[in-house]
């Protein structure tokens, strides 16, 4: 008989994903999550001395879970002069304390950048997808090759729930991303396009590969630039790189927009973060494609949020009037999570079944879930479906989660649309494990 793990990852390619029992499913996650504990505690040595310092020895209930979450931050919990010194095998070192990765795994002889690092990784049968890395610091986040196979799975069986798509290669597609690189989003538009659109016909914003060692290095010196301790030259060299690339982008999306126009009446696959889609509306506008002109079969995928308010207020509505009438993914998610969150009739974000919703106070502590109502705190969650890191996590989200039936029939529980990063709301985002997570890390890569 398949685990508890295994029913679960095989609701992915069912019709009734979203539609189990609550009762039923509340019990198969729960052994689930025992099964994921006792799967990851001795492969993961965060977990097991996190484990260890709580006295978690088993999963009686969902708040044996709490103590047992990782913060948003300990993955990128590394000191970044491993990086700018090039200690690769010090880095690894660290990521096999919050991942299944073993060090003699990974042959980082002769490593020269963070990119060919994640390369050496990835060859070694994981991947270590990245986060933005707005503050300087990306979060490295394991995946093996189960978990991209289910990730492929997620995508060809539930595109577009309620009403998922056939997987038929029927499209011209559009990828507003560069041609690779280790982030979840690009190998998620990369596989639609495999799946939806027609083959070779389509188009991507630049051939170029993106580089972890670039954007990492841009973010730094924008940290460094705001807080007044950039050189002139430094500055300068920065403004200069930036234009041109401005120049560039620029450029490719134009011959998009053009590309966009011309078939405009056929359907098309059209893929992007949100500041992206946002240019690309407003590009396609001035153009004179109209709001809601798109062929109705076109697929439209989007994400990121609005960090740091670069969009305004009233985007979504935007992206909703000029995309009115065709398919869109609706959802909420994270690169943490596997899969996302999707948006039923009503607009509420459904949890996959191997997502176990865990609602906290602010300081991440206590758990606040209860039955058949809304409830307001820190989204955090176990993810039971991942091999490759332990998927307990808490985030630097504020949400509302009901857990009754939804307006829409279905049972729940689902995250409610206003959805708030603490971040934003003012005053520092402090989450109590944080601290002694990062302590539990530094002693394990300097032990």
């Amino acid at each position: 008989m398949p685990s508890a793990r295994e029913q679960i990852r095989n609701l992915a390619v069912t019709g009734d994903t979203f539609d189990q029992p609550a009762d039923e499913i509340g019990e198969l996650q729960m052994e689930a999550a025992r099964e994921t504990f006792a799967a990851h505690r001795e492969r993961i040595p965060l977990l097991r001395t996190r484990a260890e310092e709580t006295g978690v020895r088993d999963i009686g209930g969902l708040e044996d879970l709490v103590p047992l979450l990782f913060s948003h931050t300990s993955y990128k919990s590394y000191p970044v002069s491993l990086i700018t010194q090039g200690r690769w095998d010090r880095l690894l070192r660290w990521y096999s304390t919050v991942s299944v990765v073993e060090p003699d795994e990974v042959d980082v002889e002769g490593v020269r950048d963070i990119d060919e690092w994640t390369d050496r990784v990835t060859a070694a049968g994981h991947r270590p997808y990245i986060t933005s890395g707005t503050s300087g610091k990306v979060s490295f986040l394991n995946c093996d090759a189960s978990d991209l196979g289910f990730l492929r799975d997620i995508l060809e069986n539930l595109t577009c729930w309620p009403d998922p798509l056939p997987p038929e290669p029927t499209r011209r597609a559009y990828l507003l991303a560069p041609a690779g690189g280790p982030m979840r989003s690009i190998d998620g538009y990369r596989w639609h396009a495999e799946v939806f659109a027609r083959p070779g016909e389509t188009r991507l914003l630049t051939e170029e590969p993106l580089r972890v060692s670039e954007l990492m290095s841009s973010a730094l010196l924008r940290r460094r630039m705001a807080e007044g301790t950039a050189t002139p030259q430094e500055i300068s060299s920065f403004e200069s790189a930036s234009a041109s690339r401005e120049r560039e982008l620029d450029a490719a999306v134009n011959r998009i927009v053009d590309d966009i126009a011309e078939h405009r009446d056929e359907p098309l696959l059209v893929a992007g973060m949100n500041n992206q889609q946002f240019t690309l509306i407003q590009a396609l506008r001035a153009r004179g494609v109209a709001d809601g002109s798109l062929h109705p079969d076109t697929l439209v995928l989007s994400g990121g949020g609005n960090k740091n308010g670069a969009l305004p207020d009233d985007y979504q509505e935007q992206f909703a009037a000029f995309y009115a009438g065709v398919r869109r993914v609706r959802s909420y998610g994270m690169t943490e999570l596997q899969g996302s969150c999707l948006a039923c009739e009503r607009g509420h974000y459904h949890l996959p079944p191997w997502v176990i919703p865990l609602v906290l106070d602010q300081p991440g502590e206590k758990l606040l879930n209860t039955e058949e109502a809304v409830v307001e705190g820190r989204f955090a969650f176990l993810d039971v479906s991942l091999e490759g890191r332990w998927g307990g996590l808490i985030s630097g989200d504020r949400v509302l989660v009901d857990f009754a039936r939804c307006a829409c029939g279905r049972p729940g529980p689902a995250v409610l649309p206003d959805i708030t990063r603490y971040g934003d709301l003012g005053g520092d985002d402090k989450i109590t494990c944080a601290a002694t997570l990062d302590s539990y890390v530094r002693g394990m890569i300097h032990g």
